[in-house]
């Protein structure tokens, strides 16, 4: 772990505060904050993650309303809902990127519905698209840390709320929610998923290959790992 982990680390900090002669020297770093593109790329980075990180809560919640409900067939549901765990993040950036789908979703629209055709590659779109795919890979764990707090949580309180003829959604809004939000575990999770959401990298890397940004920097979708 130390050789794969630890001396990389320490060698990249090392260099980092080096010039080209070996010197030290902050250089590299002056140059990196004094370049706008380095500070659009960290503002991308937040709205990323925020943006998702948001979207992946909301989803999550729904899908434990959902799973929380006497449905048939739930073991089924459960294992749908996780898959998107197991598919790699480019896999995710190329399958909701104009190569997939979007473009056989716009010919429909403008054939069979008759709608104007909309532009993939404009900020209105292509932003929303990457925040919800990014919320898609990751609203399962959410779901799943949600799950086992309400498994945990006393079964006398939603028999109280019954008793009291709180309906589904009330016993949802009004009990479950506030268990999962007050629960550490929830809270880590989150903050968790904002941090790994900066270090996003594959799904705007599909996004800036068809901006046309293959191998420069620049491109609107710059986050930080692809500016570093």
């Amino acid at each position: 772990i130390g050789f794969v982990v630890v001396y990389p680390l320490i060698m990249s900090a090392y260099i980092s505060f080096t010039n080209i002669n070996g010197a030290p020297s902050l250089g590299n770093y002056v140059t990196m904050v004094s370049t706008s593109t380095f500070w659009n790329a960290l503002n991308i980075s937040l709205l990323y993650s925020l943006t998702s990180t948001i979207i992946a809560v909301a989803i999550g919640l729904g899908l434990t309303f959902i799973l929380t409900q006497e449905l048939r067939g739930k073991g089924i549901l459960e294992v749908a809902y996780i898959l998107p765990l197991a598919v790699a993040p480019i896999v995710v950036g190329v399958l909701f990127s104009p190569s997939s789908v979007w473009d056989d979703i716009r010919q429909f629209l403008h054939f069979q519905l008759g709608l104007a055709y909309f532009n993939e590659l404009t900020p209105s779109f292509y932003f929303p698209v990457m925040f919800f795919s990014e919320a898609w890979e990751w609203s399962p764990l959410i779901m799943l840390v949600a799950l086992s707090i309400v498994n945990g949580t006393a079964r006398e309180i939603y028999e109280a709320a019954e008793l009291h003829g709180a309906s589904a959604m009330q016993k949802f809004t009004m009990v479950t929610l506030p268990t999962i939000f007050k629960s550490p575990v929830m809270q880590f999770i989150v903050v968790l998923r904002f941090i790994d959401a900066m270090r996003a990298f594959e799904i705007p890397l599909a996004w800036t290959n068809w901006l046309g940004y293959q191998s420069t920097v620049g491109s609107p979708v710059d986050t930080i790992s692809l500016y570093i």
